[in-house]
């Protein structure tokens, strides 16, 4: 047992130092002479020598998913009290939050989204940012041509850390960093409390390495979407009617597919079928829409995925699915340096068509009929 408790942490070191490989070259994230030789070393291993460092990649995403599938089916989680197992998934949220976001620049945009308001003030849903063209935070930004795409509810949130950060980039990137560190814990804890205390959470939720790289590596902020609507379903189960209601028009307010989700809050009686016809519904629309799917877009079937009491099995088939769009998705893009090289259109439409019918099959309706069958032909 105390051998995991510097596995899993040393797992995700190794990762947190993989992601500082692929650093922008315009952007100089500490000017200490030490630590900014050696981040110019990584950074030369990552984009001089893609080969080697995309199999670094490959190794430490097959050892993380080998981790997972081991808390999920081991004694591990049901053996360890929780005090302890919130002690370690506070150091590799930690961790996480600290990484580098090499696979994504959406962190960069909403940096600077709200950097607008709080000091241009101006309005970020009508001016993007190219049309600052002296700032110096253009040398490493991605997409400056569009306006703020996302609800109101993320512009207040990415606004807290850059309020707090003097104007030093430094402290506003590491601030929402640390800051989606601590919503996706307390998520975990909401999720914790929804499901009965099953600790399968650890599995799914604090040592899941898609969930840690896309919301705390990477950033994204449907991390907070997710977590305001779990919030709102914790809520639910005490009857806070009106908080529930705020909490669930802030994450639509984040982004706006949660209205997707709104019979999960207001059928109480039939609540398990609409949780499986969402995730069905999500996975089958993915796979309509291929051309436009991204890996963090499967982030959203965790509004469902905690609520279907899925087995051990049918976890498993989530997490391979996961380990798919983690290598494919990403490991040739790290290798060659183009998305083009990433589209294997037909292996995850094929894979999301796939696990839309898998958990079809979890309706009652269809365990009925099943039964029936099996009655019938014995």
């Amino acid at each position: 047992m105390f051998p995991l408790f510097l596995i899993i942490p040393a797992a995700y070191f190794l990762l947190f130092i993989l992601s500082y490989f692929w650093v922008d070259l315009n952007l100089t994230l500490v000017s200490w002479g030490p630590i900014n030789q050696v981040i110019e070393g990584l950074k030369w291993l990552g984009y001089f020598n893609r080969p080697l460092s995309s199999r670094f990649y490959l190794v430490i995403i097959l050892l993380l998913v080998l981790i997972q599938i081991y808390l999920l089916f081991s004694r591990f989680i049901y053996k360890t009290n929780l005090r302890k197992l919130f002690l370690l998934a506070g150091g590799v949220v930690l961790i996480a939050s600290l990484s580098y976001p090499f696979l994504s620049h959406d962190l960069f945009s909403y940096l600077f989204d709200a950097k607008i308001i709080w000091q241009y003030q101006q309005n970020p849903y009508h001016h993007p940012p190219n049309e600052f063209s002296a700032d110096p935070w253009l040398r490493f930004m991605h997409w400056t041509h569009r306006t703020a795409p996302y609800g109101p509810v993320w512009l207040v949130y990415s606004l807290l850390p850059a309020v707090f950060s003097f104007s030093r980039f430094i402290l506003n990137f590491y601030g929402l960093k640390l800051l989606n560190g601590l919503v996706f814990f307390v998520a975990g804890w909401f999720l914790l409390k929804i499901t009965n205390k099953d600790k399968k959470v650890f599995a799914y939720w604090f040592f899941n390495p898609f969930l840690l790289i896309e919301f705390l590596v990477n950033g994204h902020n449907d991390l907070l979407m997710i977590s305001l609507f779990i919030a709102a379903l914790f809520f639910y189960r005490y009857r806070r009617n009106i908080l529930t209601f705020l909490l669930f028009l802030a994450s639509m307010l984040v982004k706006y597919i949660t209205i997707l989700a709104w019979p999960l809050l207001l059928f109480r009686r039939r609540f398990y079928p609409w949780v499986i016809l969402f995730a069905v519904f999500g996975l089958i629309g993915f796979a309509w829409q291929i051309d436009r799917f991204q890996p963090w877009y499967f982030t959203w079937l965790y509004l469902a995925f905690p609520l279907m009491k899925m087995t051990g099995f049918s976890w498993l088939v989530v997490f391979a699915f996961q380990t798919l769009l983690l290598i494919f998705k990403y490991q040739p893009f790290l290798a060659t340096g183009s998305w083009e090289a990433t589209a294997y259109r037909s292996l995850f439409q094929t894979g999301l068509a796939a696990l839309g019918m898998f958990f079809l099959t979890f309706l009652p309706i269809f365990r009925r009929l099943a039964g029936k069958l099996l009655k019938t032909s014995l």
